[in-house]
């Protein structure tokens, strides 16, 4: 091989341009000739396609070093100008992506999460296996149980014959989940009927808690085990039933005649409500067997994980029967109750539990364990169960349900949804009334209040709103009356009594017998003489107005001991049309010893301060909101906000009290600020804060829509 190189045509500093010669060998055998010539043949192709390939890259490098067109200098600073592009959008798509999942995590771990504060609650619980309940009732019996709960203590009969509930768990749950609700429904009933033994007579029985152990399957990922639990409770139903009979007679509870029970109280948990609701989708489900069902933390309008396309067909058939069932009349008499625990509740989402769009209010309530009197917590999805407050309240309202008298073993629906709205919403949103009670304070309708006598009366101003503090010791008492005079112009009606004290002032006193079930009286006076009201010898004719139902505002912080009972302040509002009255009297009674303070005022109707907040309004500025009306016990402030559930509204609260009365008197508590989304679905206190983050429930993604407006109200006082 011979390889001659020649340096560059343009220049010395070129690469030189090499040419490949072969040569063919000689042979001395003639043996080879054949070959020899074959070979020299294939050589001088070989020599030929090299020497054109180098004369060709000869040619590329000589014009490699001329400058390129215009054009070919555009289109390529063009794909390099893409390229850049294209990796500069990746980057910042993939920043994008790392913030948002950051705030996200933030927002949940940190974010609008409150203070769990639940108290412990205690049971001796026994779980007694039905066996007899077998193949004959339920083509289901190897896959799932039915057990009779009993509280150790109290419960000392292994045969049930009160009155049938039966729980159902939820995704992966147990049937001893039921211990806590049943151990406190068991208290309350016997602490009821200590107090008042004529109360069984009138049906107050008790419960038999039934619970169903279904094999801790996941019933939020598989729609076929919805409707095979759903089976399941409808036969368990039919065989609960079936043992009254022999029980009820051999068990006498009491000298009038109890029913036989038709129908079972059923409680779900999470998805052990959309079961109870399944059941009455099935073909052996007897009409008439359920009159009520309350859930707990259930996903009512759609499912929490959509991972299976039969879920999503299982909730699309039950709620559309559910509303069908309320227009054509065949759910008239059932009551769904639905409690949602809130910002702590981690598993669903609680939008899912509001149950507005599936059931009349007349059948239906839903609301979160925030704005549950003597709740006043958000809870996790197992905490609603076990809660100590939450499971005293539940077993509150169940006591107050029950007559076995009736073939439900329930009062009417009318009746026992009016005791559910009075024990678990708030009052402060409820109808208050007005009139005068036809039942007299104490054994007469009229009484004069003599000024001139032992007991105390004031007459205030009409701006006058701090009454009575009564933490130092007073002289032997027997009441104090105080009187407000009532605006004479442009008559009366539109004025207000706002009312907030310390229940501590009518505390039962172990040293005063006569003084027990003290309450607040609310009067309207006149003047029984022509007399100035300051002389001692005027008499003020008095009559007793209704009270309207006192509402509790908390004075709980984040982090109280839950063992201890929440100090609550008492408030009530009462509209005037007393044209005919000079004077809205308020009696408390002045026992020494008492401590407390009571404050009140007399005011125009109040009127809410209301702003409408759009979307992007509040990402450019905070808003500042000064209320409209001069403030009285209670203001109110109404924010028309976007209904967003992926919207927390961070509110910072400032207070300026006034100079003159700063130094005089002493501030006897915080602030109490209450939230309500005016559906009464959501409710919430923060007491003695002065940042508030608001958030919306009842009103998620995806949900169907209903009349209501398409902005959410949410309401602060």
């Amino acid at each position: 091989l011979v390889l001659p190189c020649m340096p560059g045509k343009h220049s010395d500093a070129s690469p030189p341009h090499c040419t490949l010669s072969v040569m063919p060998a000689t042979h001395s055998n003639a043996a080879s000739g054949n070959s020899s010539s074959t070979s020299s043949v294939y050589s001088t192709r070989l020599t030929a396609r090299l020497a054109a390939t180098a004369q060709q890259n000869a040619a590329d490098t000589s014009h490699g070093s001329e400058p390129l067109p215009a054009n070919a200098k555009q289109t390529m600073c063009s794909k390099i100008h893409r390229h850049i592009r294209s990796r500069i959008g990746t980057l910042c798509l993939l920043l994008a992506t790392v913030v948002v999942g950051l705030t996200t995590a933030h927002s949940y771990f940190h974010g609008q999460s409150d203070t769990p504060n639940c108290g412990m609650s205690y049971s001796r619980p026994r779980y007694i296996e039905q066996t007899e309940f077998g193949r004959s009732w339920t083509r289901y019996s190897a896959k799932y149980k039915l057990y009779l709960y009993r509280e150790g203590g109290f419960d000392v009969h292994d045969q049930p014959f009160r009155i049938p509930v039966l729980f159902v768990p939820g995704n992966a749950g147990s049937h001893k989940q039921v211990r806590s609700i049943a151990a406190a429904s068991s208290s309350a009933f016997v602490k009821m009927v200590g107090e008042s033994p004529h109360l069984v007579d009138e049906g107050c029985v008790g419960y038999d808690f039934f619970t169903v152990g279904l094999n801790e399957e996941l019933t939020a990922l598989h729609g076929y085990s919805i409707l095979e639990q759903a089976d399941f409770v409808n036969d368990a139903i039919r065989y609960i039933l079936s043992l009254y009979p022999k029980t009820r007679a051999k068990h006498q509870l009491s000298q009038t005649k109890m029913a036989l029970p038709t129908s079972v109280v059923v409680v779900g948990h999470s998805m052990g409500g959309v079961v109870a609701r399944t059941a009455f989708t099935l073909p052996n489900h007897i009409v008439g067997s359920i009159h009520a069902i309350f859930t707990l933390s259930t996903p009512h309008n759609n499912p929490t994980a959509s991972l299976e396309r039969h879920v999503e067909d299982v909730y699309n058939t039950i709620n559309q029967f559910w509303r069908r069932g309320f227009r054509n009349g065949t759910l008239d008499d059932v009551s769904l109750v639905s409690i949602a625990g809130g910002n702590l509740d981690s598993m669903i989402n609680s939008d899912y539990a509001f149950v507005g769009d599936l059931a009349p209010s007349r059948n239906a309530l839903s609301v979160l364990s925030s704005g549950i009197n003597d709740v006043w917590l958000s809870l996790d999805h197992q905490s609603i169960l076990w809660c100590a407050q939450m499971a005293h309240k539940f077993s509150a309202m169940m006591v107050r349900i029950m007559d076995a008298r009736q073939p439900t073993q329930l009062v009417p629906l009318d009746e026992r949804m009016a005791v559910m709205r009075e024990l678990l919403y708030p009052s402060i949103d409820g109808e208050v009334s007005e009139g005068v009670m036809d039942k007299p304070m104490g054994s007469e309708s009229y009484r004069y209040v003599r000024l001139a006598d032992n007991d105390e009366v004031k007459l205030h101003p009409v701006d006058v709103r701090a009454l009575a503090d009564y933490s130092q010791t007073r002289s032997r008492k027997a009441r104090a009356l105080h009187l407000l005079p009532l605006h004479k112009e442009g008559g009366y009606n539109g004025q207000v009594v706002q009312v907030l004290y310390d229940p501590q002032l009518f505390a039962d006193q172990p040293f005063d017998a006569s003084q027990t079930n003290v309450q607040l009286a609310l009067l309207s006076c006149n003047r029984n003489s022509t007399h100035n009201i300051a002389d001692a010898d005027v008499n003020v004719l008095c009559t007793t107005l209704s009270i309207p139902k006192v509402t509790k505002l908390p004075l709980k912080r984040d982090g109280d001991d839950p063992n201890l009972p929440v100090h609550s302040l008492h408030y009530i509002e009462y509209p005037l049309s007393l044209d005919q009255y000079e004077y809205v009297g308020i009696e408390v009674p002045a026992k020494p010893g008492i401590q407390g303070f009571l404050q009140a005022s007399l005011t125009d109707q109040p009127q809410a301060t209301e702003k409408t907040i759009g979307n992007t309004q509040l990402l450019v500025q905070p808003l500042t909101i000064v209320p409209d009306q001069k403030l009285g016990v209670r203001s109110r402030i109404k924010l028309n906000v976007p209904e967003d559930p992926f919207i927390v509204y961070r509110t910072k609260l400032v207070l300026r009290r006034n100079p003159a009365t700063a130094l005089s008197q002493e501030a006897k508590f915080g602030p109490v600020v209450r939230q309500s989304d005016g559906r009464r679905f959501e409710s919430k206190f923060w007491y003695d804060q002065r940042t508030l983050d608001l958030a919306i429930h009842g009103r998620g993604a995806y949900l169907p829509t209903d009349s209501e407006p398409s902005n959410k109200t949410v309401s602060s006082d």
